[in-house]
């Protein structure tokens, strides 16, 4: 089992080729032999694209690649529409996801786009993790023939904004590639940005097209590896109806996450596990009501959005964020209030920070009340986006239902309730029969084994159970053979054991092999998952041997970083690689499609 992969790579292949390798494999131990697999699918996956799938590259006829990093959708999208945009435009272009990019190809392009989120504490979306990796790496190329452009996408909200675009830029003119276009950063509402960036990139282009004598004119060759949309998505959403809305969580618990299930029949909706479900969620109308009397705004007052005029409430209620504050928007506010102390705490960076997280927005409104107008109000706010949540179910076994896990954000501030606003709308007012918009936004890198007899590992904390919910009942309706082990943390047994009963019920039907379990409040010392993972080291790395593909799902800025440090110390300790060569045999595992993320 251990070497199946590594020989579907390199088949077909002569006589002499795999004698020599039959040799080689009795001569290596089972910690050699798994090395050996790494590095050949290292290798398998630098390679430059198969011929088939090649464009003949000449001064007459070149290409232009445009690489997609998406974490939530947005930078798939762009990339599709620009796709589109410079095919229309007579020029021989290629889009491609980042994790399906060859990395040595990178030294052949001669003019390369990258759209691109940022996740976590400024990283890279999880499909373009590894390609960040090797240009980051002694062994990134010179790329001194190489134009390149950059659109990242981010929030402003957040310290590290679009910082995964800012490190791709700086790297690759470390490596001697050159701006075709300045990097634009967009923030959240990025369709004016994007349109504005893309004329411009097709007249960089057009420029470097003139004045080197090269064409990158259209070819029946064009390659567009990318899914098309369904009906509905972001922008066209669907509406559907809430059935059951519970919470899961115990009486006693300090967590409050809801159990929803939407139906969807007649809607044609098509869904896989490991998907997400977008949800365009309403403001609560209390907290509109009250930001507007603290703001002295009245609710009839008249605004115009998009050229729409609707009611100042009408607005607030649909169209703008308003429970997360943003250092913009203090800045902004103190600006237009000339709060003293606003400015004072904007003056120092650590306290501004702090604020920030500590302040949601309606606290500052109502610690600094200040009359304004509703044009000055909705210039202070950011628009409003769906939230995405993992869809714990399979639609093979409800066909007619999509089921969400939703961890509901709340904070206790002088005996006062915040919620989040997704979160505190899907938990507080939606109740069965009500109607909600969705859409459903596809994860193809968060996948199961196309062999149902791969053993698989799953892994999360909290609402990070949702996906291998949905990946256990796809199991069981395919009747998958494959071995299922599942590592889940959460504070107590008794009161945050999510699905409990429908875990055991694998057990005892033997579709879950085995199931380690991590309560951090249950006893007087911390215990995670990460503890558990080193627990059963011997186990884990026995399961990676066999094959199995490791799942991650859950908070990127905590949880997942443990997990892969415990990965790594794993893998260092039963093969004796020091931390680098364990790095480099993780990320060969993510390569292989053995290693996938779902983080947030």
């Amino acid at each position: 089992m251990k070497n199946q992969n590594m020989f579907d790579i390199l088949l077909p292949l002569s006589s002499e080729q795999l004698n020599n390798l039959k040799k080689l494999e009795n001569t290596c131990s089972n910690i050699q032999c798994a090395w050996l697999s790494g590095y050949f699918w290292k290798i398998a996956n630098q390679l430059p694209d198969l011929p088939s799938l090649q464009i003949n590259q000449n001064n007459s006829e070149q290409r232009i690649t445009i690489i997609s990093a998406s974490q939530t959708g947005n930078a798939k999208l762009l990339s599709e529409r620009l796709y589109e945009y410079l095919k229309n435009n007579n020029k021989n272009v290629n889009l491609i996801n980042a994790l399906d990019y060859k990395f040595k190809k990178i030294q052949d392009e001669k003019i390369l786009i990258l759209i691109i989120s940022t996740q976590g504490e400024g990283e890279p979306p999880e499909e373009a993790f590894s390609l960040y990796k090797f240009l980051m790496s002694k062994k990134a190329p010179q790329l001194k023939n190489l134009y390149y452009s950059i659109f990242g996408l981010g929030d402003t909200s957040y310290n590290f904004f679009c910082q995964a675009g800012k490190d791709f830029d700086k790297r690759l003119q470390e490596l001697g590639g050159k701006s075709l276009l300045n990097r634009f950063d967009s923030d959240i509402e990025y369709e004016n940005d994007y349109i504005k960036w893309s004329k411009e990139l097709l007249a960089s282009i057009n420029k470097y097209i003139s004045n080197n004598n090269v064409s990158f004119a259209s070819s029946k060759h064009e390659i567009h590896p990318l899914t098309k949309h369904s009906v509905y998505n972001k922008n066209n959403p669907a509406t559907a109806i809430i059935s059951i809305n519970q919470k899961i969580t115990g009486r006693n618990s300090n967590k409050d996450i809801r159990h929803i299930e939407i139906d969807i029949r007649n809607l044609n909706i098509h869904y896989k596990p490991g998907d997400a479900l977008g949800v365009w969620y309403k403001n609560d109308t209390n907290l509109v009501k009250k930001i507007l009397e603290l703001t002295s705004i009245k609710e009839f007052n008249k605004i115009t959005i998009s050229n729409n005029t609707i009611t100042i409430f009408d607005a607030l209620k649909n169209h703008f964020e308003l429970t997360n504050n943003t250092k913009n928007i203090v800045k902004k506010y103190a600006f237009l209030t000339k709060n003293k102390f606003l400015k004072n705490i904007i003056s120092n960076e650590i306290y501004f920070q702090n604020y920030v997280l500590e302040t949601p927005l309606s606290k500052m409104f109502y610690d600094h009340p200040f009359k304004i107008s509703s044009e000055e109000l909705i210039d202070l706010l950011r628009p409003l986006t769906p939230r995405l949540y993992s869809i714990s179910s399979s639609q093979d076994e409800n066909d007619e239902e999509i089921h969400i896990t939703v961890g509901v954000v709340k904070k206790v501030i002088s005996g006062h309730v915040y919620l989040g606003g997704a979160s505190g709308y899907l938990s507080q007012s939606l109740k069965p029969d009500d109607t909600i918009k969705i859409f459903i936004e596809k994860n193809n890198n968060f996948r199961l084994p196309i062999d149902q007899n791969t053993p698989i590992i799953m892994i999360g904390s909290g609402t990070g159970i949702a996906p291998f919910r949905a990946f256990m009942q796809q199991r069981d309706n395919d009747g998958s053979k494959g071995k299922n082990w599942i590592f889940f943390g959460n504070p107590c047994f008794t009161e945050d054991f999510l699905y409990q009963i429908e875990w055991q019920q694998y057990m005892k039907k033997g579709l879950l092999t085995k199931m380690s379990l991590a309560w951090s409040q249950d006893q007087e010392y911390k215990v995670y998952i990460q503890d558990k993972i080193k627990e059963n080291s011997k186990e884990v790395w026995s399961w990676i041997q066999d094959g199995a593909q490791i799942y991650v799902c859950g908070n990127a800025s905590k949880m997942a970083k443990d997990v892969e440090k415990a990965l790594l110390d794993v893998i260092s300790k039963n093969t004796g690689m020091n931390l680098e060569y364990a790095d480099e045999f993780l990320n060969n595992l993510r390569l292989n499609q053995r290693y996938k993320r779902d983080v947030y």
